[in-house]
């Protein structure tokens, strides 16, 4: 917005006489008979309704104060001024009637055509009718910017959002002449994406810079559109890629520039290849592959001798009742020989006593920064405890005397037999990244199944406008390419990671709209009533609740697990969320009723983090705390980096150490989740 000069008036009015007289004391200075020091208890304001004008634009005005000027009882007046000018273009200017079409704001002045380019001041003028000798000036109540642009490209834009390199590319051109006087002899080019003014670049025309028309003559105020079935080729390229292309109206001999527009973003793909898909500029990352988890500070505290003695963090998450095998390498960092040393390692409980210790070499001696020498021991867990264990391995000399020592934190959970985790979006797995790590370390099977695609989340924000239907598919194809990632730095393989393909933000309208495939819902950024995605569960899947309820029994049936992890019913924000739990409950309870599944299946999902803001639901709950080592958290960051669309970007750059790390998880059984059938089947 423009600058504003705000003036307070103190006191509150009793009467519109007494608001009028306030004013004055507010805009003007001392009267008798007011206390000056008292608190400010209301603003007064003047804004433009843009912050810069083409010369001939009209400019209007706002004025925002405890009353409407019509109630207020005080007149306003204006000067115009070219700011260091001390003469005024325009004085005694009033407020003009309400513009319809610009709710608030009323007409104050018309840029003359001839106006100079540059900043424009108000000065203000009120006078209130109760004391009409009581008139001063406030200098710079707002200000504004008068630009001079006789051309204008309304839009650039061409045919479609994807090509494969050699396809031709057509466009359309839209032109206006703003100017109040005929334009003759402009010039239309075409061509990637560049800064004309900066780089004229002669020698590209009639190679990759196409002359679209030339001679072209507009009359005041006229808009035309140019239509061009060739404008461009698409580019050879290795990879997928994203290009943007750029429209100039020159003058007719080429050397000055009128106007400049680029074309929405265009992607790119070599013949037969889709992927890795690009991301745009305003992404840390222009792929998948180039997000970076190795570079950053270190990210594990550094005890005394930690150089000495690393742990191999690959395996920090163990089952209850299990043996734990700790993996660490020793060297001597010092300049002086170690001789006749012993290892030892310990365990540490939750409760910090000691559980197992053991000697893991004796008289061995280490040379000065010697290679590394490779050691395992193992402890057996615990049936019954849960927590997090310290494992401890320390160096002494042969009088006892320690040389090096470090801790690894151990995470130590009751694991089950198979897990099937249904999400509502692609990232709706964060809340449980270090479970799902604890189960790839212990070989626990687990295919992890998202209902929508994310079509419809920050898709605007990748391609930079609207998405119709070709750019929410590609979108929604980028947040699955996005879990994929995210899931494979945790270790789950991709054939392992699933996708139904419903419209992001549909769930809804499917579970209590559209009962039945024979009435599919009609998705509004796809603009399908089926999923229309390549490598999804089931191809054309009906956007309708028998269709994708039993989607859900046969991915049940298929897998047969031990523990299903869905979303809390109702989950926080989303309607997504919300359905995700019903076609999961109500698929489990069909299973049932078939004699497909026991009853004893175990349903676990979110811990609800508000549950005053959310409606009761009929089930009966228990709630569980999962612990999850230091190094599981640490890769659980990372992993939420590669859901780029969806700001994890943003999330690298707010790195979290160890000890700001959340080092548990909560999730919450659903004790009765085969009983109160129905009760979520009506909105």
């Amino acid at each position: 917005m423009p600058n504003i000069k705000t003036i307070s008036t103190p006191g509150k009015p009793r009467n519109l006489s007494q608001l009028a007289a306030l004013l004055v004391v507010a805009l003007f200075g001392f009267v008798p008979g007011f206390n000056l020091g008292a608190r400010p208890q209301a603003a007064f304001q003047a804004v433009t309704d843009r912050i810069t004008y083409n010369a001939g634009d009209p400019v209007r005005l706002r004025i925002v104060s405890p009353l409407p000027p019509e109630q207020s009882q005080v007149r306003y007046s204006f000067t115009v001024r070219y700011l260091g000018d001390d003469k005024p273009l325009a004085e005694g200017l009033t407020l003009g009637s309400i513009d319809n079409d610009f709710p608030g704001y009323r007409l104050i002045w018309k840029v003359p055509l001839e106006a100079r380019a540059g900043r424009y001041e108000l000065d203000l003028r009120a006078q209130a009718p109760a004391s009409p000798q009581a008139v001063q000036v406030i200098p710079l109540v707002c200000s504004f910017v008068v630009h001079r642009q006789a051309i204008q490209i309304v839009s650039a834009k061409v045919a479609e959002p994807y090509y494969v390199s050699g396809d031709t590319i057509g466009c359309s051109v839209k032109i206006e002449n703003l100017s109040g006087r005929p334009l003759s002899g402009l010039r239309l080019e075409f061509s990637e994406r560049y800064w004309p003014w900066i780089a004229q670049q002669r020698d590209r025309v009639g190679s990759d810079i196409q002359k679209l028309q030339s001679e072209i003559t507009l009359r005041p105020h006229q808009l035309t559109v140019i239509n061009a079935p060739r404008c461009a080729v698409a580019r050879s390229v290795n990879q997928p890629s994203i290009k943007q292309y750029a429209a100039v109206v020159w003058d007719h001999n080429r050397k000055n520039v009128f106007a400049l527009a680029f074309t929405p973003l265009v992607f790119i793909n070599p013949p037969g290849v889709m992927g890795p898909r690009p991301y745009p500029g305003q992404y840390v990352y222009s792929s998948l592959d180039k997000v970076d988890t190795s570079s950053y500070r270190q990210f594990h505290p550094e005890p005394f001798g930690a150089g000495a003695i690393q742990f191999d963090t690959n395996h920090t998450q163990f089952p209850t009742g299990a043996e734990a095998a700790v993996k660490f390498s020793i060297t001597n960092p010092s300049d002086s020989a170690w001789r006749q040393v012993t290892v030892r390692a310990l365990l540490l409980g939750p409760d910090e006593k000691e559980v197992g210790k053991q000697v893991v070499a004796e008289r061995l001696d280490l040379n000065p920064h010697g290679a590394r020498l490779t050691q395992e021991v193992k402890f057996p867990l615990p049936q019954s405890v849960s927590g997090h264990f310290q494992a401890g391995v320390e160096i002494t000399d042969a009088s006892g005397q320690v040389l090096a020592s470090n801790i690894l934190e151990l995470g130590v959970n009751p694991l089950p037999k198979s897990v099937l985790m249904f999400c509502g979006h692609e990232d709706d797995d964060g809340t449980q990244m270090g479970f799902i790590r604890s189960l790839v370390e212990n070989q626990v099977p687990l295919h992890v199944i998202y209902f929508t695609s994310g079509d419809a989340g920050a898709c605007d924000r990748y391609f930079q406008h609207t998405c119709g239907p070709a750019e929410a598919l590609n979108f929604g194809a980028i947040r699955m390419q996005e879990a994929r990632a995210a899931l494979g730095h945790l270790g789950v393989p991709p054939e392992d990671v699933l996708f139904l393909g419903l419209p992001d933000g549909g769930s809804g309208k499917i579970w209590y709209d559209h009962p039945k495939s024979s009435d599919p819902y009609l998705a509004v950024l796809l603009a399908s009533d089926h999923a229309p995605y390549e490598g999804i569960l089931q191809p054309n899947l009906p956007f309708a609740r028998d269709a994708v309820v039993n989607a859900t029994e046969e991915i049940i049936k298929k897998f047969q697990p031990d523990v299903i992890f869905t979303v809390h019913p109702p989950a926080e924000g989303h309607i997504d969320h919300i359905v995700n739990n019903f076609f999961v409950v109500k698929a489990l309870q069909e299973l049932l009723r078939a004699g497909t599944i026991s009853a004893g299946m175990e349903v676990r999902v979110d811990r609800i983090f508000d549950p005053k803001g959310h409606p009761a639901t009929p089930y009966q709950y228990e709630s569980h705390e999962f612990y999850v080592s230091g190094a599981a958290m640490a890769l659980a960051q990372e992993a939420v980096w590669f859901y780029q669309s969806q700001e994890g970007n943003q999330a690298e750059g707010n790195l979290r150490t160890w000890n700001q790390l959340s080092h548990t998880e909560g999730y919450r059984k659903v004790l009765d989740w085969k009983e109160h059938e129905g009760w979520n089947e009506k909105e």
